[in-house]
């Protein structure tokens, strides 16, 4: 072997070297690039995920006190229930609108929570279908517009009780949804807002003629939802979870409520 290829060996040697390390830095870096890049992936489906586990205790407790509401509607009916709030104005039919708005409201904060998420498998897939089953059952077109609401009606009035909170400093958002005292402000003195319950008024028309039928329906499809959300009854303890169910002429069958739906 010649001197001169001995002396270009070392420079060859080094110059592949300097290739082969360039390719491999350039390869670690893809590799480490998508790990991040799946990792954040899965970062943000999970924190979605666990954002709108977060929802599920006043969701749950929205829902409950919306079907306590129905419940008692169909039980004593509404001439009943408006004369034990004798004295209170409006108070019946305002305070059910609001209990429809507070359960959208929590409805949306679910649904903004998982707008990263994929949503696929697991609990949340559950709750998501058994929400869908209740703005299907609110939404259908039958003889009676009582309590009927569009999806897009739904959406529409969850986004206007919900907001985010933001944590100073933090960057933290936490959701809320408008209290009564804030939503019976804005009823009372927001035409615009309030038009958006006009299916409460035309539902407390017709129950008022004996067409509960939408209502037990309502009812039903939140009970399940509560159970799944709350299975042990951690958050809504106290309140009679029994699906209404309508007899074969047409009247609701109901056990007994406990003391604490009685009172809702």
């Amino acid at each position: 072997m010649s001197k001169t290829l001995l002396s270009v060996l070392p420079l060859i040697f080094s110059v592949v070297s300097v290739v082969l390390s360039g390719y491999m830095s350039v390869r670690q870096q893809k590799i480490s690039h998508r790990l991040r890049v799946e990792e954040d992936r899965r970062e943000k489906e999970e924190s979605a995920l666990a954002a709108a586990q977060r929802v599920y205790e006043p969701m749950a407790q929205a829902a409950a006190e919306l079907q306590s509401r129905i419940y008692n509607i169909v039980e004593n009916d509404w001439v009943t229930l408006t004369k034990r709030y004798e004295g209170h104005g409006d108070y019946p039919t305002r305070s059910t609108a609001f209990l429809f708005a507070h359960y959208f409201g929590w409805v949306e904060a679910r649904r903004q929570s998982v707008l990263d998420s994929s949503g696929k498998g697991g609990r949340d897939e559950t709750v998501q279908g058994l929400i869908d089953n209740i703005q299907k059952i609110m939404r259908r077109g039958d003889d009676s517009e009582g309590f009927s609401f569009f999806s897009a009606e739904q959406r529409a009035i969850g986004e206007l009780m919900f907001f985010w909170e933001v944590v100073p400093d933090s960057g933290l958002r936490i959701p809320h949804v408008l209290g009564y005292a804030a939503f019976s402000t804005r009823y009372e003195n927001d035409s615009e807002f309030r038009t958006w319950f006009t299916p409460v008024d035309a539902g407390i028309a017709r129950v008022a003629e004996g067409d509960v039928s939408r209502l037990v329906d309502i009812q039903g499809g939140l009970v399940r939802l509560i159970l799944e959300l709350d299975p042990k009854q951690r958050y809504t303890t106290g309140y009679d979870l029994t699906p209404i169910h309508l007899a074969a002429g047409g009247e609701p069958v109901i056990d007994a409520p406990t003391a604490e739906q009685s009172t809702q």
